[in-house]
């Protein structure tokens, strides 16, 4: 393991100086992973970063983007993203040739469902043109370089008269 990061005392000492609270045990490495150890197996769940935290109640983004990408047959598998405790906000990508009265339905029906599975109410749906979701190269998608996007307003709109901010 390095001993941190060039040049950052603080944030080194953060990550790789956790210790236990009762006994002080340690150094520890923070890897911001969150798990259960259940029947004496490790199950990692998700991270901490991309956690969201609704009415004090954590959500997994990967569980709201399963519920999401599922609840309009115009949404393309594997390519929605939620982030954001408020405003909670779904982007999702939509398939290419979708007319504007059909993708004026899928922002509905993704709040709908995310508020029956999870009891949570999204404050946004942004619809995005195909292909246009940020992923790595391996296909996995990039949350924190969605919602940098987004906070940027540089997300592309599924259709041209469709504003990212009506797309709710």
């Amino acid at each position: 393991m390095t001993d941190g990061y060039w040049g950052r005392p603080e944030e080194t000492a953060e990550v790789f100086g956790a210790r236990l609270t009762d006994s002080f045990e340690g150094p520890f490495l923070r890897t911001g992973d969150l798990g259960v150890v259940h029947e004496g197996e490790l199950f990692v769940s998700g991270r901490l970063k991309d956690l969201i935290i609704v009415g004090g109640r954590n959500h997994y983004p990967q569980d709201l983007e399963a519920t999401a990408e599922t609840a309009h047959p115009l949404v393309r598998r594997g390519c929605v993203v939620a982030f954001g405790d408020a405003p909670l906000v779904v982007v999702a990508e939509v398939k290419a040739g979708a007319t504007e009265e059909q993708l004026a339905r899928v922002g509905p029906a993704v709040r709908t469902a995310v508020a029956a599975g999870h009891g949570v109410q999204v404050d946004e749906v942004v619809l995005i043109a195909a292909g246009t979701m940020p992923k790595t190269s391996s296909g996995k998608l990039q949350r924190r370089a969605c919602r940098a996007a987004y906070e940027r307003g540089t997300l592309t709109a599924a259709a041209p008269a469709l504003q990212l901010e009506g797309a709710s």
